[in-house]
C-alpha cells in the first residue's frame, strides 16, 4: 500500500512510500542507470508519464464506427428545433436586447 506524506522542507516536493517486488526494483534501477538518472528521477518521470496517460485516456470518448457515423449524421443534419427550444431562444433574444438597451 502506498502512502503519501508531505515533506516539510524548502523544496516543493512530496514523498511516496511504497513496496514493490525486487524484480521490478532491479529493472527500474537498470533502466534509470541506462538513462543516466537516479532511481528517484526515473521513478518520478515514469510515474508522471503513466499518470498523464491514464488521465488522458479518461478524457477521451470512444465511439464505435457505427456510433461515430450516427454522431456525424446528426451534426450534419440536425433535427428542427422543438417548440420549447424556440421559446427559450426567443426569451434569450429578448433578454439580450434588454441587456444591450441598458448599456451593459
Amino acid at each position: 500500500m502506498a502512502t503519501l506524506t508531505k515533506k516539510t522542507s524548502t523544496k516543493n516536493t512530496d514523498r511516496i512510500n511504497c513496496r514493490i517486488s525486487p524484480k521490478i526494483k532491479k529493472r527500474a534501477e537498470l533502466a534509470a542507470q541506462a538513462l543516466g538518472q537516479s532511481i528517484t528521477a526515473f521513478t518520478e518521470t515514469a510515474l508522471a508519464e503513466k499518470a498523464q496517460s491514464v488521465l488522458a485516456e479518461q478524457d477521451r470518448l470512444a465511439l464505435s464506427e457505427k456510433d461515430f457515423a450516427r454522431f456525424v449524421e446528426i451534426i450534419d443534419n440536425p433535427a428542427p428545433p422543438t417548440a420549447a427550444l424556440s421559446q427559450a431562444m426567443g426569451g434569450y433574444q429578448k433578454a439580450k436586447v434588454a441587456h444591450t438597451d441598458r448599456g451593459l
